[in-house]
């Protein structure tokens, strides 16, 4: 009797330590961090803007686009994307204009911030995987929404320094490392000779 009930304890005890691994594992999973997004578009960008929000959030994102319902120049979109994404309130940035070279130049001003201009899914992607861009540039004009669509998804699920056998991981490692020195660099060049 003392071993039925020994094994009955035993039983229920092993029962509940799995209830209590399952919720703990189910909870780990709802906890998950999301990615998150910023989006920011100028009057010729609003439509690709509005497919490419569409497209993060069916991969799953957390989106804020800041474009609102007044109209902002592209400099602005620049500036405000790339300030947030040099804060790091967002993983990824995504800025729009007629051309996206505007808002490219802009949003490249902040450091931390690797704003790449592209027009072809394999120019996003690759932006990513060789130059950890962190911040994909579209023009309105030049981009359908539908390829702006492929194009972040092909950016949001690249990696850097990974699918990529033209070139050793480690250089590119080390290469992103070089041109972030590099923008210090810059920075200071441009700031002891902006009296001359």
């Amino acid at each position: 009797m003392k071993t039925t009930v020994k094994s009955i304890v035993m039983a229920m005890f092993i029962t509940f330590i799995a209830m209590g691994v399952q919720a703990q594992t189910a909870n780990s999973a709802e906890t998950k961090v999301k990615r998150t997004a910023i989006l920011g578009a100028d009057p010729l960008g609003i439509a690709l803007k509005d497919a490419v929000k569409e497209a993060l959030v069916e991969e799953g994102f957390e989106v804020t686009d800041i474009t609102g319902s007044e109209q902002q120049d592209y400099f602005d979109v620049g500036y405000n994307v790339g300030r947030a994404v040099s804060e790091k309130e967002y993983d990824f940035g995504f800025v729009f204009c007629g051309t996206g070279m505007g808002v490219n130049l802009v949003a490249n001003k902040f450091n931390g911030v690797h704003c790449a201009l592209c027009e072809s899914i394999e120019t996003a992607r690759l932006s990513r995987v060789i130059n950890n861009a962190n911040v994909l540039s579209m023009g309105g004009i030049v981009v359908t929404p539908y390829l702006g669509k492929q194009m972040a998804r092909a950016f949001v699920r690249a990696q850097f320094s990974k699918d990529f056998t033209e070139a050793n991981p480690d250089f590119l490692r080390s290469a992103f490392k070089r041109v972030s020195e590099m923008g210090s660099e810059i920075t200071r060049y441009n700031y002891d000779n902006l009296q001359k």
